[in-house]
């Protein structure tokens, strides 16, 4: 099991996207639609709103409500939205699809976060990374 697989599956429901058909599979989207996508979902789960049916039945499962609320407040840490999402990397591991993505706020802080995805496309795991001046 590689470190990606291994972090995506240690990893406890602690994020949630915005809306469930707003995903196609994750094997057909470009670096920009990605972006796109995960700004929206962090814009919407600052604001503790999810959709759960974004996710992989298994890890669905360890999306409560609880957790939203805990992610929503610590995104929330970071005051404004950020101004825009990088993919700093990507790759695909058997049917699974990884991007670690940093976040860059108007302050000048940033955060990242890695998401895994399945091959439909369903948020398979969500782990928090920082990176300095985080």
């Amino acid at each position: 099991m590689s470190y990606f697989t291994l972090v995506v599956a240690l990893t406890v429901g602690l994020v949630a996207p915005f809306r469930a058909n707003a995903m196609p599979s994750a094997g057909a989207q470009s670096d920009a639609n990605m972006t796109v996508f995960l700004m929206r979902w962090f814009n919407e789960m600052q604001s503790g709103r999810t959709e759960r049916s974004l996710y992989a039945p298994a890890y669905a499962a360890q999306v409560s409500d609880e957790a939203v609320a805990t992610m929503s407040r610590d995104l929330n840490k970071y005051g404004a939205s950020p101004l825009r999402a990088e993919i700093e990397q990507s790759r695909k591991e058997g049917d699974q699809s990884f991007y670690i993505v940093k976040f860059v706020f108007p302050r000048g802080d940033a955060t990242s976060l890695l998401f895994g995805f399945d091959a439909a496309g369903k948020i398979s795991g969500i782990a928090i990374g920082g990176l300095a001046g985080d």
